[in-house]
């Protein structure tokens, strides 16, 4: 019987496509959330990929004009600031424990 050396798998690198956020100097006096409050985004574009019509985001920092957004997309946590316009409040499913 031949002998087999087992190795393990190589994969590649996978891209992460970052979202757009809106420069500093755009985004007015922000202020910090007491606690993160569930969001929707609204065409959020990222690069490379282009817009995601709907992105579930947790509200961390707000300003007049724009909103500090967390997102867990790709898995993986991304943060940006994105207009104000564009963000609408979700409700999160009761836990079933």
């Amino acid at each position: 019987m031949a002998e087999h050396k087992w190795a393990a798998p190589e994969h590649q690198d996978v891209p992460i496509y970052a979202a757009e956020s809106l420069p500093l100097d755009a985004i007015g006096s922000p202020e910090q959330l007491d606690a993160p409050e569930p969001v929707w985004i609204d065409r959020l574009r990222f690069e490379q990929i282009g817009v995601l019509e709907k992105v579930k985001a947790f509200a961390v920092a707000q300003s007049d004009v724009a909103v500090f957004v967390e997102i867990s997309w790709q898995g993986r946590l991304q943060r940006a600031w994105v207009l104000r316009s564009s963000v609408t409040r979700r409700k999160l499913a009761p836990r079933r424990d």
